[in-house]
């Protein structure tokens, strides 16, 4: 199965792609619109400006070159211009030997024209009249730089944005890892159940695992008390059995017994089995007392209350000891090892 942690990455991976690559995409074309606007009047300045250098000579409409941006003097420079009006145009000596197409639109053109030099160009055109004429004014610039400064944009965006994502994922690890820790708690401690170290889980948890742990309790305590009624009914069942069996031991060494002494005999060893056997059970139930299964051994809690019961059981004139290594706790089943020992003991 897979892991919440890789399933969780995953999907943080992924939202973060799609909705990094969205907000990217978009706050570059609202940029990239908005700059195009604020160019756009730019050149609608520069157009104006290029109206205004027109002024009637002689010999009909003229171009006062005095009134022109240096820019659009010097070849390749960037800046550019068309004007047109009757069957004649002029064009900036800064196109040198290229010519500016004319738009069949006035407006901004959006789609880019190939200019000078390889150049991308952002084209304006508008219309006037002047001097009683229609004169059609193009103006353009070179957005190649833009574009690179889009495309360098572009790069440091995906570098910072690769490092965000990591920087991301190693905190929502490290977050997630904290998140799990009540689980890992809770493994240990339910590991500690099964030693007989503690008899329920911890209730402060989290609010989202208060339900597990709930329900882990409540079937801790239902095993429990299903565990002492059957302690509980093995002891009632055994005393009530007591009685029983003596009657017939006493029945099967009777007189009336004596003209059939196999029958006797076969009579007095199995009662005698099912008392000692009945026995035992009755002394494995009062020795695990109320310890869940499973517990380990520790040998300084369990034995001395073996001693005591064998004590009891057979009398004071017994000298029971021990010698154990302090803290000792031997991996094997407490009443698997209580019944052990206890039989060991009873029968020596």
């Amino acid at each position: 199965m897979r892991s919440i942690q890789r399933r969780l990455s995953l999907g943080l991976i992924s939202v973060m792609v799609v909705v990094g690559v969205a907000l990217a995409q978009t706050s570059l074309w609202l940029f990239e619109a908005g700059l195009q606007r604020y160019l756009e009047a730019g050149l609608r300045n520069d157009a104006e400006n290029l109206l205004v250098a027109l002024v009637r000579a002689a010999g009909g409409v003229q171009l006062d070159e005095q009134r022109l941006s240096p820019a659009y003097q010097r070849p390749f420079s960037g800046h550019y211009f068309r004007i047109d009006f009757d069957d004649t145009h002029w064009r900036s000596r800064s196109l040198w030997d290229q010519e500016l197409p004319r738009l069949p639109e006035i407006g901004l053109k959006g789609n880019l024209q190939l200019g000078p030099e390889g150049q991308q160009l952002l084209v304006l055109r508008a219309d006037y009249k002047r001097y009683g004429r229609l004169i059609s004014i193009s103006v353009a610039q070179d957005y190649t730089p833009v574009r690179e400064s889009f495309r360098l944009m572009r790069r440091i965006g995906l570098i910072l944005g690769l490092a965000a994502l990591l920087l991301v994922l190693i905190l929502q690890r490290v977050t997630v890892r904290r998140a799990l820790r009540p689980l890992e708690t809770a493994r240990e401690q339910i590991a500690q159940l099964q030693q007989g170290q503690r008899s329920q889980l911890d209730t402060q948890v989290p609010l989202e695992l208060e339900p597990l742990v709930a329900q882990i309790n409540h079937l801790l305590a239902h095993t429990e008390d299903s565990l002492k009624r059957s302690r509980n009914a093995l002891g009632n069942l055994g005393h009530a059995l007591k009685t029983p069996l003596a009657v017939l031991l006493s029945a099967a060494s009777s007189e009336a017994l004596k003209d059939h002494p196999e029958l006797s005999k076969l009579l007095r060893d199995q009662l005698e089995q099912v008392q000692q056997r009945l026995n035992r059970e009755l002394n494995r139930a009062r020795l695990a007392g109320e310890t869940l299964p499973g517990a380990l051994f520790d040998c300084e809690k369990e034995l001395p209350g073996l001693l005591a019961t064998l004590t009891m059981i057979h009398g004071e004139h017994l000298d029971l000891s021990y010698h154990v290594p302090p803290g000792l706790q031997l991996p094997w089943d407490r009443e698997d090892l209580l019944e052990l020992l206890g039989n060991l003991l009873d029968t020596a």
